[in-house]
């Protein structure tokens, strides 16, 4: 007996997956006549893994992302769940993970896969990605796996657990400090450790929703030798709700110069959060580990923890727009909302 096709929604947000290459610039461009409605021509197989379903929430360039658009995304889903078994999200790559991060946040209880991917390349360019992602992504989608992962390149990340970190290859995305859920190659293979258990729950019941988020943040990257003027702290300070700090290391910042410790003192008084990450590729935020970074503790600097610097910054949105309190900030940040992280409480 045939097993009846799962159904599944492809929901186009924009990215290179549906541009094409202009012949005399070169450039990648969005494309005039779309690739929604040709899609099962390009990639017929697409009808054999699911039956399709195709929306055009929106065709940006990944970098003009925001939260508006991810509660748009949020509750879109949401708002088609009972018709799907699974959802399929096209995006460009600059900010994907971003994007992975926020809806893991925003969506409680999830049950069903959502599957965020794309391309490097074009789907109408030959020596594209494209093919084998969306073939993949879809695949992933009839699995049944209650996660909101990244399936990029035959790897499968959780959204939480991931970051871009190349511009040039195919593996554009790679799991930061924690192994992929799965990966295809002949077969699909499934890192069963790395699962959620499947929510005793049914799938027919929705996610719980909560969207709030304050992306009026900054993120400042140090380097040997920076020296903030009081006019750059005073302007900081006036000006956002939130700041994400990428210290050396473990996360320690110059104290020789006074103006790092200024800037945290200030936003300390002006119960403003701060949230030390790492300029690392892998490891964790830990605070207490050297005098430069106890400096920071004492100034009620929070720790990044374990987390990827995507999820990292999304968190601290999360954070401001549920108005968390103050005082509580290192309680939010040390427990996990979406797996982003490890209970780590050294650094409180």
């Amino acid at each position: 007996m045939q097993l009846k096709k799962k159904r599944v929604l492809l929901l186009h947000t924009g990215g290179t997956f549906g541009m094409h290459v202009d012949a005399g610039t070169n450039q990648v461009q969005p494309s005039n006549a779309g690739y929604l409605g040709g899609l099962l021509q390009k990639v017929p197989e697409l009808a054999d893994i699911a039956n399709l379903d195709l929306q055009i929430l929106c065709n940006l360039d990944s970098s003009d992302m925001r939260a508006v658009i991810w509660r748009t995304l949020a509750e879109t889903i949401v708002s088609r769940w009972d018709s799907f078994d699974g959802f399929v999200v096209v995006h460009g790559t600059d900010t994907m993970a971003y994007t992975a991060s926020a809806l893991s946040f925003f969506m409680e209880n999830v049950t069903k896969p959502i599957v965020l991917t794309g391309s490097q390349r074009p789907l109408s360019v030959l020596r594209s990605d494209a093919r084998a992602n969306i073939i993949d992504a879809v695949e992933l989608a009839t699995l049944g796996i209650p996660e909101i992962m990244i399936c990029f390149d035959s790897k499968v990340h959780r959204g939480t657990r991931v970051t871009k970190y190349s511009s040039e290859h195919m593996q554009a995305f790679r799991g930061y400090n924690a192994p992929p859920l799965g990966s295809f190659g002949v077969h699909f293979r499934v890192n069963k450790r790395s699962l959620r258990r499947k929510a005793q729950i049914s799938t027919l019941a929705k996610p719980c929703l909560d969207c709030r988020a304050n992306d009026n943040i900054i993120a400042i990257d140090c380097v040997p030798g920076m020296n903030l003027s009081p006019t750059v702290i005073n302007a900081i300070v006036s000006s956002v709700r939130g700041i994400v700090i990428r210290g050396f290391g473990s996360g320690n910042l110059p104290i020789e110069s006074s103006s790092w410790i200024s800037l945290c003192e200030n936003a300390f008084k002006n119960k403003i959060p701060v949230v030390m990450a790492t300029q690392c590729s892998a490891g964790m935020v830990s605070l207490n580990a050297y005098e430069n970074g106890r400096a920071f503790v004492e100034r009620g600097v929070i720790s990044g923890n374990d987390m990827s610097f995507e999820s990292l910054t999304v968190k601290l949105m999360v954070m401001l727009g549920r108005q968390i309190s103050f005082d509580t900030r290192h309680e939010f940040f040390a427990k996990p909302l979406s797996d982003e992280c490890i209970h780590q409480d050294d650094d409180i």
